[in-house]
């Protein structure tokens, strides 16, 4: 190992140990309990690669397939000892094969046992080059959309379009020679066929190669027909629920002169901050703002242009989530392993479906190990399942949002980021959002969209004809005292939800009670690495959106300003 990658590890497990609240070991024992929890670390980053003279080449020539072996296979012997792996092979269709006789999509799946009875799952996707294709003797450009640097002016940009195309497309051949996700790429260019129509949004590289893998583990599981079908949203029976409309102060119980204060507030926040944002007011159904403030020195921001929304991701697959848990396909309580079967399903170290979402599973992190995009993460966290104190620590991560996201797939037989589009995004005509990368962050949207998620959880689970989920599930998704289900922890969390209190300035002075909030207390949401909003005040029936890159000067003054000014216009 070299010296950054062991002090990189170093790092996050010592990291790990502080987050589990565990009593600092003596001078004794610490040495071998931070070697351990180091080298375990260094293992599970450890990859299974094809030796093809390069480690990153995952392209070969038809025949016999390449070796497969570990990365740093010193790591491997020295944690896990010396242990057989079985290699199998398959084609573009799951069927196993014994060479590549055609060009397209193979991948490889390897399993093994360690001596301590660990099982060991790794997969990966190679393409099969046609003989007569020499990718080194290729030259193309790859046109990019402006990179919005801070400084960069977008007519610099155009002016040297050419130049930048000419090396991104070197940038793109390298990672089609080099990396997995080339292999991806030509795997998905290599089934494409015209067809006169337009593509569905679910038919991109990620999700074909995702379902490839997915389908592939059902069947070394053999799931493929254990579980009932995930549905889609149903119809309402009766009235439609609200949905966001354009209306008036008076439509939305709000006195005369609300959004006029509001877009001050507004105006001055852009002013001071100079940040961008775009900004969505409704209550009871209807929107009384929906604009944007402010723009780029390289451009306009529109009400149609979307940015990452980060960790409210996770609230995205919370009620992604909901759906299972209203069909019974999934309980919040039972545990991983009764659908993932690496895991335990009893004793101490059982991880559940909550601990995922509260955030009790001892994990760190966002995409460690390559997140969902790697077919068997399951496995990887698996394998150090005896380092985790689940329901012991509270600690915010992104892992345990991915790992419920592999629980979903191998139920449904779906891509997790297909499920966001037909099970969510498009029923609710969310035109401008885009997930496909992580469920813990990653998600785009604009506030116009965004805020429809918001309307759905006012409702309870209903949004105008569709209903995602009962009332009841709803509840099941609010934060509570995690006390409830793991005694040494005192956080409040829900599945992906958490409340958004906002501390009224003041508080404890003038008669204001010290505990006082803007707006009120029951008010759920989540929060953003890019400062994004999405807050729906359940007693209000207000929802409140707003989507920008970060959140700039003095963000948290100006939040409560604006919070203030609406608050003084509720009637």
């Amino acid at each position: 190992m070299n010296r950054h990658l062991l002090l990189l590890s170093l790092s996050l497990v010592t990291t790990w140990i502080e987050h589990e609240g565990a009593a600092a070991p003596s001078s004794e024992q610490a040495p071998g309990l931070l070697s351990d929890r180091v080298e375990m670390r260094a293992f599970l980053d450890c990859r299974l690669v094809p030796k093809l003279g390069n480690a990153w080449d995952y392209t070969f020539a038809p025949g016999k397939f390449p070796r497969v072996e570990w990365d740093r296979p010193e790591i491997v012997e020295k944690v896990m000892g010396s242990f057989p792996l079985t290699i199998r092979w398959f084609n573009g269709d799951q069927h196993e094969v014994a060479s590549a006789e055609q060009p397209g999509r193979y991948a490889f799946y390897a399993e093994g046992t360690t001596r301590t009875g660990k099982t060991i799952r790794r997969a990966a996707t190679l393409f099969c080059r046609p003989k007569e294709w020499d990718g080194w003797s290729e030259k193309p450009k790859a046109y990019l959309d402006f990179l919005p640097l801070d400084g960069l002016d977008r007519s610099a940009w155009d002016e040297h379009r050419e130049t930048i195309a000419a090396f991104a497309g070197r940038t793109v051949l390298l990672s089609i020679l080099r990396q997995e996700e080339g292999a991806v790429l030509m795997s998905y260019l290599h089934g494409l066929q015209g067809t006169g129509a337009k593509p569905a949004r679910t038919d991109t590289p990620m999700i074909w190669d995702h379902e490839y893998h997915l389908a592939l583990k059902r069947k070394i599981l053999d799931v493929e027909k254990k579980y009932p079908a995930l549905q889609a949203p149903r119809r309402v029976q009766g009235q439609p629920a609200p949905v966001l409309r354009e209306g008036t102060e008076t439509d939305a119980g709000l006195r005369p002169g609300t959004v006029a204060r509001l877009r001050e507030v507004c105006r001055v926040w852009f002013e001071r901050s100079r940040e961008p944002f775009h900004v969505v007011v409704a209550r009871r159904g209807v929107v009384v703002l929906d604009e944007v403030f402010g723009g780029w020195s390289w451009g306009d921001m529109t009400r149609g242009t979307s940015t990452e929304v980060a960790s409210l991701t996770k609230l995205v697959t919370g009620v992604l989530f909901a759906q299972f848990v209203d069909q019974g396909l999934i309980g919040i309580d039972d545990p991983v392993g009764k659908y993932l079967p690496d895991f335990p399903t009893a004793g101490e170290n059982v991880l559940t479906l909550r601990h995922c979402f509260t955030h009790a599973t001892a994990l760190d992190g966002h995409e460690e190990w390559g997140g969902m995009h790697n077919p068997w993460l399951e496995n990887v966290i698996a394998n150090a399942n005896e380092h985790l104190r689940p329901g012991q620590v509270h600690n915010y991560n992104g892992m345990g949002y991915d790992l419920a996201g592999k629980v979903m797939e191998v139920v449904c037989g779906k891509s997790v980021f297909r499920l966001m589009r037909e099970n969510l995004f498009d029923l609710l005509g969310m035109a401008h959002t885009t997930l496909e990368e992580d469920l813990g962050f990653s998600c785009f949207s604009t506030a116009s969209d965004f805020a429809r998620i918001g309307q759905l959880l006012l409702n309870r689970g209903t949004y105008g004809e569709w209903v995602f989920f009962s009332p009841q599930t709803f509840e099941s998704l609010l934060p509570q005292p995690l006390s409830r289900f793991y005694p040494t922890l005192t956080q409040e969390w829900g599945i992906g939800i958490t409340w958004m209190h906002q501390p009224h300035p003041q508080a404890g002075t003038n008669g204001v009670p010290k505990d006082a909030m803007v707006l009120g207390r029951n008010v759920i949401g989540h929060g953003s690495a890019t400062s994004a909003i999405l807050r729906v005040d359940l007693d209000h029936q207000l929802v409140i959106c707003q989507t920008r890159r970060r959140g700039g000067a003095e963000y948290e003054k100006h939040l409560t300003g604006f919070l203030l000014a609406l608050e003084a216009g509720l009637d």
